[in-house]
């Protein structure tokens, strides 16, 4: 019995003789050939870097920033279009301020800020921590702490002019956080852009998710205990797997950005203007602190901002908002915005009727621009074929349509609401959810008109 067994054994053990050669002679080639591309890799992103960096001066001024009870210090980034000595000096014209979207950078509105620069108005854009050429700041932040630093260096910059707030995306809540927990005595009027109170929870929403309302009613229940206002604000998640997939996407680019592999997905921005400075807004886009910048800002949830600004939703807002069975909250803008430069009586008015039911007692003007693309429900026309994914976008398309509305009704009595539809000449395309950067003359002159009913 022990012969039979004894041949079938010793042809295995030279098999593994054999293999154990041959990955003695392989594996160490193919360990050093792996780890020398990598090192290929990351030299390659250091000359980039280095080239970026000879290639592209900072613009604007770094602002030191005191954060944490006055024990931390870090530095904001602000670059100013049309803010010269003698504007800063008579601090009467009002300046634009500009926040950008998640995850952009302060050059995806250069273009809109030299756009109110060619009309008449100093702009401003403001990088949050850790984007474009800000410093990354103290992780978590709270962000109450974002918007007080952000005024902060409007202040220390300085900037004691009367400001417009201008917010693209996320940028619009930032905004609307601002109005609550910074200084909205300054503030002379708000612009929002394709802004959303918080996206995810709408689009789960809108799909009739059942976990839907029971988060919304815990996140209401937090924000009525005051715990959003501290720096522990309770985590709900609202589609956990798609937040858990997006955090975690986050943090594995944050990992592998230093390897250069970024740069070959940075080629997504046709039209980008102005073009010629294109290049650097590449060199910040996509890079290792892009993604650290937007992994914490994300905060495994990416609720965060939405529940403390949930916190100062008052009575009168939140009875119009269920009057209209609509899911999300925000508060109204406060009565007193801009009083540090003018009276309710004597903020600009915009044409046309004021809203119906307004929430606040605020005059302040709020002009709300949405691309219209994305109201538009004809399956074909955005290029949907399936028939599920085509149902999906239609209760989007209302639900983003809705959400306009109820805005225009709730944050201000001077309120208007315009879509981005047609073709103009900057870009010659139907208005696209990109039109901030595609066509920002074109609606930065848009935006005057309405603000200060001129062009």
């Amino acid at each position: 019995m022990g012969i039979p067994e004894y041949r079938p054994r010793l042809a295995e053990s030279r098999g593994i003789t054999l293999f154990y050669v041959a990955m003695d002679s392989v594996f160490p080639w193919v360990t050093w050939v792996t780890c020398l591309f990598f090192a290929f890799l990351v030299v390659i992103q250091a000359l980039c870097l280095a080239n970026d960096h000879r290639v592209y001066d900072r613009p604007g001024a770094l602002v030191p920033i005191q954060t944490n009870g006055g024990e931390d210090w870090y530095k904001l980034h602000v670059w100013c279009f049309g803010y010269d000595a003698d504007v800063q000096a008579k601090g009467k014209a009002p300046v634009f301020v500009l926040l950008t979207e998640f995850g952009m950078p302060s050059t995806a509105m250069m273009g809109l800020a030299q756009g109110f620069a060619k009309n008449g108005h100093p702009a401003c854009i403001v990088d949050r921590p850790g984007y474009g050429w800000s410093e990354p700041g103290y992780w978590d932040q709270n962000p109450s702490d974002v918007v007080k630093s952000i005024n902060q260096a409007l202040t220390k910059y300085p900037i004691n002019n009367p400001i417009v707030l201008v917010g693209w995306g996320e940028g619009g809540v930032w905004s609307q956080l601002y109005m609550q927990e910074a200084d909205y005595t300054r503030v002379i009027g708000v612009v929002l852009l394709d802004t959303y109170p918080n996206l995810e929870i709408l689009q789960t929403y809108a799909l009739n998710r059942t976990t839907t309302l029971r988060n919304l009613r815990q996140l209401r229940s937090a924000s009525l205990s005051g715990t959003t206002r501290s720096n522990t604000i309770p985590e709900v998640h609202f589609d956990e797997s798609l937040e858990i997939a997006a955090s975690r996407l986050f943090s594995n680019w944050r990992a592998v950005s230093p390897i250069a592999l970024h740069r070959a997905r940075n080629n997504e921005w046709d039209g980008f203007v102005p073009q010629d400075s294109l290049g650097m807004h590449r060199s910040l886009f996509r890079n290792n602190l892009y993604y650290q910048a937007k992994y914490f800002e994300y905060g495994g949830t990416g609720a965060k901002l939405y529940q403390i600004l949930l916190s100062h939703v008052t009575s009168a807002t939140n009875s119009i908002l269920v009057y209209h069975h609509w899911p999300l909250r925000w508060p109204a803008f406060r009565d007193g915005s801009g009083s540090a430069f003018t009276s309710p009586k004597s903020l600009s008015r915009r044409a046309g009727d004021a809203p119906v039911l307004p929430a606040g007692n605020s005059k302040i003007p709020v002009v709300l621009i949405a691309s219209g693309k994305q109201f538009d429900s004809n399956c074909r026309a955005q290029g949907i074929g399936d028939s599920e994914e085509c149902t999906k976008w239609q209760a989007f398309a209302w639900f983003f349509y809705r959400q306009q509305i109820e805005y225009q009704q709730t944050l201000s009595q001077n309120a208007a609401f315009l879509m981005c539809t047609s073709a103009v000449a900057e870009d010659n395309k139907v208005c696209d959810t990109d039109f901030v950067w595609t066509r920002p003359n074109w609606l930065a002159a848009a935006i005057v008109k309405q603000i200060f009913g001129t062009k």
